[in-house]
């Protein structure tokens, strides 16, 4: 049971790393173009990584919880404060036209990605081979 749970977590977080990391791009395209269609492709991308995000974190929770076995802290607060960049940045996408991208939107959408990668690093020094 523990091989298809983790394969579960694997595929949900899949959506939240594509979706954070492609808000980078279409707010860059935005900025660029001033077509109002990437700035949707913003909302939308960052409204599916966190609706991904949020699942995966329910997912390893629950699994975390019935093996009583813990990740490392950092690798669980990197998790948390990149969700709540993304709610961050989703709010800040809300407003209208240009404000919403530049130079905010942009600067979280960076911030979200770059606390991503810290995270992962985290979680990867967290790994042990037996």
């Amino acid at each position: 049971m523990p091989l298809v749970v983790n394969l579960l977590y694997v595929t949900l977080l899949a959506f939240p790393i594509a979706g954070f990391s492609l808000t980078v791009l279409t707010d860059i395209a935005y900025w660029r173009t001033l077509n109002l269609l990437w700035l949707h492709f913003s909302e939308w991308l960052l409204l599916a990584g966190l609706v991904f995000g949020i699942l995966a974190v329910l997912v390893r929770g629950i699994d975390h919880l019935t093996r009583s076995m813990w990740p490392p802290w950092p690798s669980v607060v990197g998790a948390i404060v990149v969700l709540l960049l993304a709610a961050i940045n989703s709010f800040i996408h809300t407003a209208d036209g240009w404000t919403a991208v530049i130079p905010y939107g942009l600067t979280a959408s960076v911030l979200t990605v770059l606390a991503m990668i810290v995270t992962a690093w985290f979680a990867r020094m967290g790994v042990r081979h037996a």
